[in-house]
């Protein structure tokens, strides 16, 4: 059995310890407490100018080997800044996000669980499925805007491939679209289910599965 059967990930750009700590740190603690099994943590950054403690993660920069068995959660960096140019430029998240491959396929990953740093699993329900996919690509259901909601995916190894070949051709021709529509999943699931709640209530409702597009003001649970 390989020493990691899941691959949990974010996409990160950090620009000091302040954004650490509100931002990555607490995606970081909430996500590697809940019941996961043989799972890495990791961090696919975007050359961020501030790195976190040694303590902390475990950095490796993208071109480099990768540990054969990490011990804190893994943060991968690219030495050049790619960004987000406008809204729908974004090819700093491309990078990292078709790059989380290279890390899972290292690693003898059966998934990669894509959970994007401003979003969070808020139930055993929502652990549980993410835990349990075996085949596909799966996104979560945005009911705020009516389509995929790409800040929680889950890969499974049957579409590795697919991700692999969207660091294909270079990152221009994704300029203009967004994720929800491009990316090829190939199922969209309305359970368990979660919103982009920020966007148009104060406070997380407590029936929540999931939480995208989180603020620092907003509470988060896991229950």
């Amino acid at each position: 059995m390989p020493p990691f059967e899941t691959l949990v990930f974010c996409t990160s750009h950090v620009a000091g310890p302040a954004e650490w700590a509100a931002r990555y740190r607490r995606w970081l603690d909430h996500h590697c407490a809940m019941p996961w099994d043989a799972t890495l943590f990791c961090l696919v950054d975007d050359a961020s100018p501030w790195q976190p403690p040694a303590g902390e993660v475990q950095v490796v920069e993208a071109g480099a080997a990768l540990p054969v068995a990490p011990a804190p959660p893994l943060m991968v960096r690219f030495e050049d800044y790619l960004g987000r140019q406008s809204g729908r430029r974004f090819p700093g998240w491309w990078r990292s996000f078709a790059h989380s491959v290279a890390v899972a396929r290292h690693h003898g990953c059966r998934r990669i669980v894509h959970i994007e740093s401003d979003a969070y699993v808020l139930s055993r329900r929502m652990q549980a499925f993410l835990a349990s996919r075996t085949a596909g690509w799966t996104a979560m259901w945005c009911p705020r805007w009516s389509f995929a909601e790409s800040a929680i995916q889950v890969i499974c190894e049957d579409q590795f491939d697919a991700v692999q070949r969207l660091g294909e051709g270079g990152w221009a021709r994704f300029d203009g679209a967004f994720a929800e529509r491009v990316l090829p999943f190939t199922s969209v699931v309305r359970e368990p289910h979660g919103n982009r709640y920020s966007e148009f209530r104060t406070r997380i409702p407590g029936y929540a599965d999931f939480a995208a597009q989180v603020t620092p003001a907003q509470r988060v649970w896991f229950s």
